[in-house]
């Protein structure tokens, strides 16, 4: 256990034999308020890691009234909660709740005991915990003055005790954040004062990885989410491998193995995964996984069963995030079994339910406003692609000819489509040729074909050690502006830039 963590209760064996003023000391010692992790609250933070909230907080609570001063037991019960919320997208038990952030705030602050590294910590962590609750429910601002807060804390807690390495943990996440932010959101950067850097936080996530302390699991998790959702790194998959078999019945691990097997265009694995994974009334319900593998299922092919889970996503799922996506991919479902007159129904909803604050929504909203029907044959191809099937996807390419279209986004589509499948199977080639046909054909197009396949060339390019070509085309992916996946393109580009330098 981490020797910061002060835990004064000791044997009774051992009391008994120790001066009764010696005793005295040590009681009031621990009534005095302090951060120390008992067995009970260790429990509860790996149950919460592992998503198992009602348990965890039960555990805390109950050590909330043994020990009332523990600042820990603090710290833990605002994790528990704010990752319920963050998961759970609730909008109204967060308008009930939001304001338990600042409490715990206060209860920490209240503490007698802050020359300890566990109390600029725990304040820096409920900040940015409640910081990432906030920008999920809309407060960009709250959570601007939030995040400066916990940066303010983390670096003076740095520079007083820079052997505490939990203190990476969060440090080390915002630096990646920030050091990839897109450009809207870049009066966050200027709020904070800190522009970050991506290898500097990466950096720093290995130091409490390679500590093992009590807080390593979690720092793994935020590298492993920047290297695959930022970096575009460990194709191998390797971290995720070692936590997801390292820890079996955990249900974050096995929902993150799985989306990430579906980013990297292997949805056979991931429903493997998907259909073992850990299930029971401890585990916080989780829709996002019943979305999955609507996915999963959609990509394979399996149009009427992926139904069953896109239903069960929307009847569960208390957000308004996904929610347009969800119902173009129950469009597609039907679109693509020729059930037309089912499938407008949901075509034609799409505008009127959820947000497009998501870019998957904001795709599904901007071709629903403008009417762009999917053409059937392209939408095969992308869904087969994305899953990895590429002898069904090829064998679509093979009967499909750029003369086959007469719309222009069609034609783009169909290039940019074509590109994704080679990338995907290797074929680097074509894939360059297809990729610079997209943007050749482009201009005054506002659709992310051109910029994706600007990122997807760049990405070519240093994998080759093009170096040059790889920034000249990371560069022109971050100057196209008005696209539906603007952000995620911006983000990414913006990463590999850093991390060329």
């Amino acid at each position: 256990m981490n020797s910061y963590i002060q835990n004064t209760l000791l044997p009774k064996r051992v009391c008994l034999i120790i001066h009764p003023f010696l005793l005295l000391f040590f009681l009031s010692f621990n009534a005095s308020a302090s951060f120390y992790f008992t067995p009970e609250l260790e429990t509860a933070y790996n149950e919460i890691i592992q998503l198992k909230i009602n348990p965890a907080k039960k555990r805390i609570q109950a050590e909330r009234i043994k020990d009332p001063s523990n600042g820990i037991a603090v710290y833990l019960i605002s994790l528990a909660e704010s990752t319920e919320l963050f998961l759970s997208e609730d909008i109204p038990k967060y308008q009930i709740e939001r304001a338990k952030g600042s409490e715990y705030l206060k209860e920490i602050s209240s503490v007698n005991q802050k020359k300890t590294p566990y109390y600029n910590f725990c304040l820096a962590e409920i900040y940015l915990q409640w910081a990432f609750v906030k920008i999920k429910f809309g407060d960009e601002l709250g959570a601007a003055l939030y995040a400066k807060q916990a940066l303010n804390l983390l670096n003076e807690n740095l520079e007083k005790y820079p052997t505490f390495n939990p203190t990476k943990k969060s440090l080390g996440l915002l630096n990646v954040v920030m050091g990839s932010i897109p450009s809207s959101y870049s009066w966050i950067a200027g709020s904070l004062g800190f522009s970050g850097n991506i290898d500097k936080g990466l950096m720093m996530l290995q130091d409490v990885i390679n500590s093992r302390n009590i807080f390593y699991q979690e720092a793994f998790i935020m590298k492993i989410i920047s290297e695959q959702y930022v970096l575009n790194q460990d194709e191998k998959l390797e971290s995720i491998k070692y936590l997801y078999s390292s820890y079996p019945v955990n249900l974050l691990y096995n929902y993150l193995y799985a989306a990430i097997l579906s980013k990297h265009s292997r949805s056979e694995e991931a429903l493997v995964v998907i259909k073992t994974i850990p299930k029971g009334n401890d585990y916080l319900s989780f829709p996002l996984i019943d979305y999955l593998h609507g996915d999963l299922l959609l990509q394979n092919g399996d149009y009427i069963e992926s139904r069953e889970y896109f239903n069960q996503f929307l009847q569960t799922f208390k957000g308004k995030n996904l929610i347009k996506d969800t119902y173009l991919k129950l469009f597609l479902s039907y679109w693509l079994t020729n059930d037309d007159a089912t499938a407008l129904k949901y075509w034609h909803s799409i505008t009127k339910v959820g947000q497009a604050v998501y870019e998957s929504d904001k795709y599904a909203n901007k071709i629903a406003t403008a009417n762009e029907l999917p053409n059937k044959k392209l939408a095969q191809l992308r869904l087969y692609s994305d899953g990895g099937l590429y002898v069904k996807a090829y064998k679509i390419l093979d009967e499909t000819y750029i003369n086959d279209f007469t719309e222009k986004k069609d034609k783009i589509e169909f290039y940019y489509r074509s590109a994704r499948l080679y990338h995907k199977s290797d074929k680097l080639s074509n894939a360059i040729d297809y990729y610079k046909k997209v943007i050749a054909l482009s201009h005054e197009n506002n659709y992310y074909f051109a910029p994706n396949s600007a990122l997807q060339l760049g990405y070519i390019y240093q994998q080759i050690n093009n170096i040059p070509q790889a920034k000249y085309y990371f560069q022109l992916a971050i100057s196209y502006k008005n696209h539906e996946y603007e952000n995620s393109i911006e983000q990414k580009a913006k990463a590999a830039l850093n991390h060329l330098k």
